[in-house]
């Protein structure tokens, strides 16, 4: 006879019975502030953060505070940050299992990148995350892939989007009405104490630079300007900002801008400002957030004559650049399509080594012609030599990457099958599992019309819901299988793969793949490729996987 089913209030266990312990987490506090947030009324502070973290954290029974990570002045478009790369150092190591954030904005606005740490990397670690605000816990599964988070995190993407046009169109505007804004005045100028946005010439180093330009407009080299530079032990511009007094300079490469170089000289040489023009937006980021820049059509500088004092007269400007001109379109004709060029490297220097302009070229070293202090040896690396290695080198990754498709291809079609049959042992589980649940369901009637016992409830559902517990661990690991990502195809993979059986280097290959052919003076090579340590990741993760298997 069917059960008349009646509302009643949820069972209530028996008294006595144990209650599961929650589990108890190591907790992170990550905190945040962007510049462009400083200062702003209204606006986060690292303080306010902290105090709503540590409360949060101090109220909830199952979080124990392991830490506190601040990263102030750090864009949220941005991962790179230290304090968060240390406290996902502490994650790794097994320390923290927890993660709070006062919203998903603190934690980063790149939503792509926050999607991925909260659905994939954090469950992976085994690390529960909290925004605070944005009433978000991992710990609820629903949270996960909620519309609600996936929408939050995508306004935060648009509006640091959007705050980098607006302050990028902010800077241009003031740019078109003639300000510096360039956080160092160049070589040869300071900035004006009573206008950080106007230029004044620095006497001593405006000398310098006329003589830059003097020498190359009478048809001095580059290298030779900067060889007499370093020969007169005229300090080079971080050497002199230094002596000045300045300890926050761009130049933060020790080797390089110790002295003087034809590549710095060949700066000088092109920049217009030494005739009183203010120049802004020669490079861009490419990406919101990163640190990676690209070049930008002249067409779209914006370039204001007569903001500031010339140096160097125009029609001296003029004739070093005709002198540079016709010197490079010499260059150009005799190696401009040579696959190595400024690719040869000194392993004493570091410096680019230079080649002659013979039909069978060489490379030497040429830095003690610059700089006396250098102890680098001046023999000749014939070219055939160096464009052996490289085609050896690169052939050698070429099969690797052969043989990671084919073991990648045999991973492919058993993880097919795998799925397959993980399909037809979900569907029975699933058919288990609805049936067990059924049978809770008419456990539940039969308790509350009075045809079992509380005894005999608790003791039936217990083991029901064992089994319930044990076939849904077992639907997720399934799922999880059959949901797995597929290999189809690498796309580094079959970069390297089209490279097989190359026989000569091309500008194209070389520009695309070759990082850096390093030369020590004992005929040591230490070839460079750009791919080659995503090559060697997909070795090691076969290599792991055929461990496990």
């Amino acid at each position: 006879m069917a059960r008349t089913k009646r509302k009643t209030n949820p069972v209530i266990p028996a008294a006595g019975a144990p209650v599961q312990a929650q589990k108890q987490y190591r907790a992170a506090a990550y905190v945040r502030l962007s510049v462009e947030d400083s200062g702003k009324p209204g606006a986060d502070t690292i303080e306010g953060q902290k105090n709503l973290l540590l409360r949060f954290i101090e109220d909830d029974p199952t979080l124990t505070l392991y830490g506190l990570f601040c990263d102030n002045g750090q864009t949220g478009t941005d991962f790179d940050r230290p304090q968060f790369e240390k406290m996902m150092e502490e994650v790794r190591k097994g320390h923290i299992d927890c993660i709070v954030v006062k919203d998903l904005s603190r934690f980063g606005r790149d939503y792509l990148t926050v999607g991925d740490y909260i659905s994939r990397v954090f469950p992976f670690l085994g690390v529960r995350f909290i925004s605070v605000n944005d009433g978000f816990d991992s710990s609820n599964p629903l949270d996960i892939d909620s519309l609600d988070t996936s929408f939050r995190t995508l306004i935060y993407d648009l509006y640091s989007r959007d705050l980098s046009r607006r302050v990028k169109s902010a800077k241009r505007a003031r740019a078109e009405r003639g300000a510096f804004l360039s956080p160092y005045a160049p070589y040869g100028y300071v900035k004006d104490p009573e206008d950080k946005n106007h230029l004044l010439v620095d006497t001593e180093a405006a000398d310098v630079v006329r003589r830059i330009f003097q020498m190359a407009a009478d048809g001095a080299k580059t290298w030779q300007i900067a060889a007499a530079l370093n020969g007169d032990g005229v300090s080079s511009p971080k050497n002199y900002k230094v002596e000045a007094g300045c300890t926050r300079t761009p130049w933060r490469s020790i080797q390089e801008e110790n002295f003087w170089t034809a590549n710095l000289v060949a700066k000088f040489l092109r920049d217009e400002r030494y005739i009183g023009k203010t120049v802004y937006g020669k490079r861009s980021r490419d990406i919101v957030g990163s640190t990676h820049t690209v070049k930008i059509s002249r067409n779209d500088w914006v370039i204001v004559p007569d903001r500031h004092e010339a140096i160097v007269p125009e029609a001296l400007f003029e004739k070093a650049q005709t002198c540079m001109r016709e010197y490079r379109e010499r260059e150009v004709m005799t190696g401009g399509g040579n696959p190595l060029k400024r690719k040869v490297i000194c392993g004493v220097c570091g410096h680019a080594m230079q080649r002659d302009n013979k039909k069978n070229g060489s490379y030497r070293c040429v830095m003690k012609r610059l700089n006396t202090g250098f102890d680098c040896s001046e023999e000749r690396v014939p070219e055939a030599d160096i464009l052996e290695a490289v085609i050896d080198t690169i052939q050698v990754y070429a099969q690797y990457a052969v043989s990671i498709d084919r073991l990648l291809q045999t991973r492919q079609e058993q993880r097919q099958l795998d799925r397959k049959q993980a399909q037809r042992q979900l569907q029975t589980l699933q058919s288990r599992k609805a049936r067990l649940d059924k049978r809770l369901q008419d456990l539940y009637e039969g308790l509350v019309e009075g045809e079992i016992s509380r005894e005999s409830f608790a003791a039936q559902k217990k083991a029901l819901t064992a089994q319930a517990e044990k076939i849904s661990h077992t639907v997720l690991e399934l799922e999880c299988k059959i949901s797995g990502s597929n290999d189809n195809g690498n796309a580094v993979i079959e970069q390297f793969k089209s490279y097989a059986g190359i026989t000569a280097l091309t500008r194209e290959i070389s520009i695309e793949l070759l990082r850096s052919v390093t030369i020590y003076p004992d005929g040591r090579m230490d070839i460079r490729l750009n791919l080659v340590d995503e090559i060697k990741a997909l070795l090691e993760t076969l290599r792991r996987e055929s461990c496990t298997a």
